[in-house]
């Protein structure tokens, strides 16, 4: 009888990767969550119901495309560096083009307040990146290591 293989050990940038991905996605997520229900309560006040409906909308596509990103960060944490920041720029791409698509669908729309939507997701995002941002810096690993 033979042995089994060992199991693989990891490279050492994976445990880092996992840990701040895991980190990031969550303070993003709470901080955006919170932006969102504000925004969608702002949004009911000042423009009604079709406002609550395209801050809805709003908030949950930058929350979706958001987490896209932090979720690509830790399916590709056992690639290589490199590999990893392929992965992260691919879903930066597919960020894009799918906001591009739902724009150009619902172009003119009257289904959504079309204010409300764009403000919950300006809103959302810039409070999703504070939120990475933040993640990151608590969690206290360094970037690059000597």
């Amino acid at each position: 009888m033979t042995d089994p293989d060992p199991p693989v050990k990891d490279a050492p940038h994976v445990a880092s990767v996992l840990k701040l991905a895991a980190a990031m996605q969550r303070t993003a997520a709470i901080l955006s969550v919170v932006v969102a229900v504000v925004a969608i309560v702002v949004a009911l006040v000042l423009r009604g119901t079709p406002g609550a409906v395209g801050a809805v909308v709003g908030g949950v596509i930058a929350i979706a495309l958001g987490w896209l990103g932090t979720f690509v960060m830790a399916k590709t944490a056992r690639a290589t560096p490199a590999g990893v920041m392929i992965g992260a720029m691919t879903a930066f791409t597919g960020k894009i083009a799918f906001l591009l698509v739902f724009l150009l669908l619902f172009r003119g729309t009257t289904l959504f307040d079309n204010q409300a939507f764009a403000f919950t997701m300006l809103a959302v995002t810039a409070a999703w990146i504070a939120g990475e941002v933040i993640g990151f810096v608590r969690t206290r690993i360094p970037a690059v290591d000597l």
